[in-house]
């Protein structure tokens, strides 16, 4: 295990790159750190706490029922529904991260579709499989629910 401390001198938003080789994809592995002052960290902290919102909107609960229907909670847990997953990143706040698929893509729903559908063709031997069984409007709802999450 290592262990990384920074330490921001000013509030921003900077990037970092994975400094030990990984596998294949290494070159491929960014990060983001925002570094707030405290008030702004304490207010987010607290937000990344809490369970997901149960979606209102008939769509986004299309998305979810999708996503739990799919298997995506075997790997991925959402705080606040069924998807308890262990081995996956949380996906609790994924609206709110600024990438995927460590610095890949940027984050919104058509690079969420994206990757869901068809990970391997994006970041070839990462661990998440392409999703395929989502067609047409059910993966749109999957990516518009998990883009609600933040």
């Amino acid at each position: 295990m290592n262990r990384l401390v920074l330490e921001a001198t000013q509030p921003g938003v900077f990037r970092g790159q994975c400094a030990e080789y990984c596998g294949a994809q290494h070159a491929l592995m960014a990060f983001y750190v925002i570094a707030e002052p405290e008030p702004a960290f304490r207010r987010w902290l607290a937000q990344e706490a809490t369970p997901a919102i149960e979606p209102a909107d008939p769509f986004l609960r299309r998305g979810l029922d999708a996503f739990l229907r799919g298997g995506c909670g075997a790997c991925h847990t959402i705080r606040g529904t069924r998807a308890k997953g262990p081995h996956g990143p949380d996906l609790t706040h994924v609206g709110s991260r600024r990438s995927l698929a460590a610095g890949t893509l940027d984050n919104h729903i058509g690079t969420l579709a994206g990757w869901i559908a068809d990970s391997q063709r994006i970041k070839p031997g990462n661990l998440m499989p392409s999703m395929n069984v989502f067609v047409g409007p059910e993966l749109r709802a999957v990516a518009a629910y998990l883009e609600s999450l933040k």
